[in-house]
């Protein structure tokens, strides 16, 4: 390992005004604490990427006949890809980090249908990465195909490995629609050391509702802390104080 400053550089959570969050591992705890929720959250994302394949109440099969020739819509192939994708990158560093803890190598559930199999294959790879996520950034540089069985061997180290699981949830997040509009707002966040910086957008920001009823956010993009709107206009009014409670991380 070169340096003592968080891999992650420019998209460090703990990064301040001289660089990088100092730490002896590859990615600091900020980044870490950020990160780990995200990949946990691979399963859902593949599940509900699968929702995607489904066809919507205008393609129903419905009881009239009906003359068209026309062939069904084919299943959404880069929903698909990037469904094979979290299942391959899962796997490969399921199987990485069985090898480096010495863990015993599982059965194949062969008895599953192949989409159950793939979905619990998942939830078994996630439960051994999510409680490692730590150990999996201080993984040496491994060979590996990292995208899929059709790449090239790459040397991916462990701290790369937690950035691509965490970049296929964003990829999931935006495919499935779950991201909105932000609005950056001036002022520097409560729960780690980011603060405005000349020419920066950040860290601070408020994020439009994403459905109707939602309650308004400030959020952090650092740490990814936040707090309620109402406490954002306290900071303001109150020669920029945050009040003591309401912080959520």
């Amino acid at each position: 390992m070169d340096g003592l400053s968080c891999k992650n550089g420019d998209r460090c959570a703990g990064r301040d005004d001289t660089g990088p969050y100092p730490t002896t591992n590859p990615l600091c705890h900020h980044c870490l604490s950020r990160d780990t929720p995200h990949i946990r959250g691979l399963l859902y994302d593949y599940l509900d990427l699968a929702q995607l394949h489904e066809p919507s109440m205008s393609q129903a099969p419905g009881d009239g006949v009906s003359g068209s020739r026309e062939r069904p819509i084919p299943i959404k192939t880069a929903v698909d890809a990037l469904q094979r994708e979290i299942a391959h990158v899962t796997a490969t560093w399921e199987y990485e980090l069985r090898v480096a803890c010495r863990l015993s190598d599982p059965r194949p559930p062969g008895s599953l249908a192949p989409k159950a199999r793939t979905g619990w294959l998942i939830q078994r790879a996630l439960d051994i990465i999510g409680p490692r996520v730590e150990f999996l950034s201080r993984l040496p540089a491994t060979r590996v195909c990292p995208t899929g069985i059709e790449d090239d061997p790459t040397l991916m180290e462990g701290w790369e490995a937690v950035g691509h699981l965490v970049d296929l949830h964003h990829r999931a997040k935006s495919m499935l629609g779950r991201t909105v509009r932000r609005f950056w707002v001036p002022g520097e966040c409560w729960s780690c050391p980011a603060y405005p910086k000349p020419g920066e957008d950040g860290p601070l920001y408020r994020a439009e509702p994403r459905y109707e009823g939602d309650p308004m956010q400030i959020s952090c993009d650092r740490c990814g802390a936040y707090r309620a709107y109402a406490d954002y206009e306290h900071y303001q009014q109150n020669l920029r104080l945050w009040p003591d409670h309401g912080t959520a991380a």
